[in-house]
């Protein structure tokens, strides 16, 4: 008599299977089935882009999943919903995921009864968060990446630029941030060349708009490199020269560990914004045409994104 043979299990619905117990403590039926459905297209996301074999190494590519939803164009609300059980799972505040804002905060001022006027915990402008405020203008990082920013973390390269440098960004890699040249006294000013992290853990309790600020520091990079390239003779070669080494050590195959190919379409011409983008562009008085160069600069020097659609869709449109 012939055995049967057991079926092996994936390893996606292993990670899956792993999660049960724990959104099983949800007793209302619409959102535990919500939650195990959700989770599961995270897992089925980090298993088919980063091949992950482990929940630890699929939580390192949350920023990735959150980009991939923004590309999918879906709307805040949704992005929301899908990663309120990841978030859940590895015991994350939601607010720390950087992602788009489900809705635009209005009253970011309010009076109290002693008639003195209150800023809230979204307000930029409010004095309680300039220390982290002034920073992000100037650097432009995550919000996870500014928590985790240490004394030491203000680095130079050989050809004389200054760097933030990022120990575990986006995927779990390091990074590293360029600085403007306008920008490299002030920033300097909150390194000690210690340990110590730069910002309190206090500084983060707000609900400011950290991802608004980076999209803004990224527009003042790609005017840089532009300014640079129109009117520095060789600064376009040099550019080029400084991505494609930047691309080569940064850019890997994570299984041959080996620079991925540069698409070379990228390195000249321009970019233009088509479709829906386009009409917002207009709408809002922004470029609807970019230098590719300049915007893959800005991209892989200043965003750590790879791919110019991303830079120029979610950045250079940002309102």
């Amino acid at each position: 008599m012939s055995k049967k043979k057991s079926k092996k299990m994936t390893i996606t619905k292993k990670l899956c299977e792993e999660s049960r117990p724990f959104f099983s403590k949800y007793e209302n039926n619409v959102t535990r089935s919500a939650f195990v459905k959700n989770y599961r297209k995270f897992i089925e996301f980090c298993r088919s882009k980063f091949d992950c074999k482990t929940t630890e190494e699929c939580k390192n590519h949350i920023d990735d999943y959150v980009q991939h939803l923004i590309d999918k164009q879906l709307t805040a609300n949704t992005i929301h919903t899908y990663l309120c059980p990841v978030a859940l799972f590895f015991n994350i505040p939601l607010s720390d995921i950087e992602k788009p804002k489900r809705c635009s905060a209005k009253n970011v001022r309010s009076r109290s009864t002693n008639g003195k006027v209150q800023r809230s915990d979204n307000d930029i402008s409010n004095p309680k968060y300039a220390h982290l405020v002034e920073f992000q203008k100037r650097v432009g990082i995550r919000r996870r990446e500014l928590q985790n920013l240490r004394g030491n973390d203000f680095r130079e390269d050989e050809n004389g630029n200054f760097y933030v440098y990022v120990r575990k960004g986006k995927g779990g890699k390091s990074q590293w941030q360029l600085i403007l040249p306008e920008d490299v006294e002030f920033v300097k000013t909150y390194f000690d060349g210690t340990e110590t992290k730069v910002f309190a853990s206090e500084e983060f309790k707000n609900k400011l708009d950290l991802h608004k600020l980076r999209a803004d520091q990224a527009k003042r990079a790609y005017q840089f490199f532009l300014d640079k390239v129109n009117n520095e003779e060789g600064y376009r070669e040099e550019l080029e020269k400084l991505i494609r080494k930047h691309w080569n050590e940064r850019n890997l195959d994570k299984r041959t560990k080996k620079p991925k190919p540069i698409n070379k379409m990228d390195l000249s011409g321009t970019y233009k914004l088509r479709g829906e983008n386009k009409k917002l562009a207009l709408k809002h008085g922004l470029p609807v045409e970019y230098d590719r160069l300049c915007l893959l600069a800005t991209s892989n020097f200043c965003l750590s994104h790879w791919r110019l659609n991303v830079c120029a869709n979610n950045y250079m449109l940002s309102v």
